[in-house]
């Protein structure tokens, strides 16, 4: 092979330069939907596990146990309730405190990534679970609440509807997601507000416990839920 030859297979520095501006185009066009998708795939699993989670431990008391779910409408908890929790392996409290090693406090995110608050008849996770996921479980404004945050509260994006999750219980130990055809109490009630893309509800996620069970966008059944999640 002669010298032209071999300067004619050379790449110049103008064809580098548009190849490399090639690749970055397409990289700036893929990667934040690789992200999404990332974050939509982490959020489906760690619901998955959390859920499971309490099925099981809903599900491993005992009928006596059932027999004591009531309480009372301060809040204060019940047998139920501490036997529940005695079915998880809990390592801390959820206190202030805690919250300060990384955030100084947890700022509550709505469905849509918006700066929101929850439910005080609902509250949020009263202690972390081995795994690093919290749980909160009472009795308030005539109703049973369990709630879960399946990532904790010192991973993101601590959102209704993202990694923070409401559930009910029926009085024969039925587990009923909050926002579920099933569910009948007056707080959070209405899908459109509690768990929509179009709500600016500050508790715009709290409903969305029914829809990630069964798996289906609140806003648009032909797609999953966690495929249109926010």
């Amino acid at each position: 092979m002669d010298a032209k030859s071999k300067k004619r297979d050379a790449f110049t520095l103008a064809e580098v330069l548009i190849t490399l501006g090639i690749i970055g185009v397409v990289a700036a066009i893929t990667f934040p939907t690789l992200i999404q998708k990332y974050h939509q795939k982490a959020m489906e699993n760690a619901f998955k596990k959390s859920y499971a989670s309490l099925q099981t431990a809903v599900y491993s008391l005992s009928p006596d146990t059932y027999a004591t779910l009531s309480g009372n409408v301060a809040g204060g908890s019940t047998e139920f309730f501490d036997d529940l929790l005695k079915q998880y392996k809990i390592t801390d409290n959820v206190t202030l405190g805690y919250y300060d090693v990384k955030t100084r406090i947890w700022k509550i995110k709505t469905y849509t990534q918006k700066s929101g608050s929850y439910n005080p008849c609902a509250g949020l996770p009263s202690k972390i679970i081995y795994d690093g996921s919290a749980i909160g479980a009472s009795y308030n404004c005539y109703s049973t609440w369990i709630v879960i945050d399946t990532n904790g509260p010192l991973k993101a994006p601590n959102a209704l509807g993202h990694d923070i999750f409401y559930f009910t219980i029926s009085n024969k130990g039925k587990i009923i997601p909050v926002g579920s055809k099933s569910y009948n109490h007056w707080e959070m009630q209405g899908n459109s507000t509690y768990c929509s893309k179009n709500s600016t509800n500050s508790q715009n996620g709290a409903s969305c416990s029914g829809f990630a069970v069964e798996n289906i966008c609140p806003d648009n059944p032909e797609k999953s839920y966690w495929e249109c999640l926010p």
